[in-house]
């Protein structure tokens, strides 16, 4: 193969991945080509510079003084690219590209899919890839468009842009509510079975409930715990005791009046759901676009 038909930009693309991924193979991957292919396009891309970008001596690549340079600048390369293609794209007015998305799981099936099944069907010229797992996601190495979460916002080096508030809801079946002695206030819960979620295999939590707007602080234990919300969900259907669960999870239910609210004047507190994104993702129309579509499609009319 002649040299010269390497495309300048995938180059840049290869330098990014591998330096993002920590190692050739990984870069490989993402890229869909073979570590060797990657090996070989990278020696073209130092012998074409006349410099020699990357150290190999260790297990992780490092970036030489050279490569640093080449990096930023490649980076560079690449987003601008991105926005010209962007700019194109919202002169034709369909939306087009790819969506790189991760959220966490039992909400990205429950609430989200749908939302994007209606965005596809909206948008059939883009490509939607989402994974719904609940570990962290670095969306510079992943290479990630938007990531759902429902978080405490830290110092991420992230945008972060609020999409809904993660309602919860105290609830019970109504057959178990029907065969137990009604609540009237927090104090109430000690005198019934608690299902609770469980971290590191302890029954305890710490529940926020709001009234009137000041917070009490209940600390729990449960006759039942589990580290699934779709367990607890089961298991409150089944009439073991009182749950503390994401609305969205019970709503038909409650709807139905097959599970009921318990203490509706004392509301636990719910976290906020946010969507973070880079700051080169900021500038894209196709990502703009999509969040308001989201933040639309979940806001309670």
């Amino acid at each position: 193969m002649s040299h010269h038909k390497l495309d300048t930009l995938y180059l840049m693309r290869l330098l990014v991945a591998i330096v993002r991924c920590g190692s050739f193979a990984a870069a490989a991957a993402q890229l869909g080509i073979t570590p060797s292919k990657a090996s070989k396009d990278l020696r073209h891309l130092e012998q074409s510079l006349g410099n020699t970008l990357l150290s190999r001596t260790t297990r992780r690549v490092q970036l030489t003084d050279a490569g640093e340079l080449a990096y930023r600048q490649a980076d560079q390369m690449i987003a601008l690219h991105e926005q010209l293609l962007d700019g194109l794209q919202r002169r034709r007015s369909a939306l087009c590209g790819e969506l790189r998305i991760t959220a966490p799981d039992l909400w990205g099936e429950v609430v989200l899919t749908p939302v994007l099944l209606r965005f596809r069907a909206d948008h059939p010229e883009v490509r939607i890839i989402a994974d719904f797992s609940n570990t962290p996601a670095d969306l510079l190495r992943d290479n990630l468009h938007v990531a759902f979460r429902s978080t405490e916002l830290g110092s991420q080096p992230y945008l972060a842009r609020p999409i809904a508030v993660d309602d919860l809801v105290l609830c019970a079946s109504a057959d178990y509510l029907d065969r137990h002695p009604p609540l009237s206030e927090p104090q109430d819960l000690q005198q019934h079975p608690l299902i609770t979620r469980c971290q590191e295999y302890s029954r305890h939590e710490r529940w926020t409930l709001l009234a009137q707007g000041r917070e009490i602080l209940l600390e729990v234990a449960g006759e039942l715990a589990f580290s699934s919300k779709k367990a607890i969900h089961q298991a409150m259907r089944q009439g073991l005791g009182i749950a503390r669960l994401p609305r969205y999870l019970v709503a038909a239910e409650l709807a139905e009046g097959v599970v009921r609210e318990v203490l509706p004047d004392y509301r636990p507190k719910g976290t906020g759901f946010y969507a973070l994104y880079t700051q080169r993702r900021a500038e894209s129309a196709l990502v703009g676009h999509f969040l308001d579509y989201v933040i639309e499609a979940l806001t309670p009319s």
